[in-house]
């Protein structure tokens, strides 16, 4: 069974006030899926920046929510991830790519944990040896 690393589109996407539906059956549909501590961080940034008030709150509970659920799923950084996202970056720029920082060590943390990335940019990761979906396509 392929287990699936969500990219933060696919949980932005949730956050939505109408998710493209695709991607909430996708969600549905998966019997185990894994959060990076990457994700975790763009989710936290972008909520940092918004302005306060009722979008924040909910935005923020969502996040808790997030958090609570997938508690036993979160992936970290650690040295293996990050070694293999510096292989990745330096593939990347061998082939005329920039691989941003944050887009490489979600795909080192697939790579290590053998998992497919689900994500609205698919462009982000091609040619680094990863297994993709795009569940917005589906």
């Amino acid at each position: 069974m392929t287990q699936i690393l969500l990219d933060t589109n696919i949980i932005s996407e949730l956050g939505k006030a109408k998710p493209q539906q695709s991607v909430t059956d996708f969600l549905a549909d998966l019997p185990v899926a894994w959060l990076s501590t990457i994700t975790l961080h763009e989710l936290e940034y972008g909520l940092a920046l918004l302005p306060e008030g009722n979008r924040k709150k909910a935005i923020t509970d969502a996040i808790s929510t997030l958090v609570k659920n997938y508690s036993h799923n979160i992936l970290s950084i650690k040295q293996e991830e990050a070694q293999q996202a510096a292989l990745l970056r330096v593939l990347a720029r061998k082939n005329g790519k920039t691989l941003h920082l944050a887009d490489s060590l979600i795909a080192g943390t697939a790579q290590v944990h053998n998992l497919m990335i689900a994500t609205r940019n698919t462009k982000d990761f091609d040619n680094l040896g990863i297994k993709l979906i795009n569940p917005f396509i589906l």
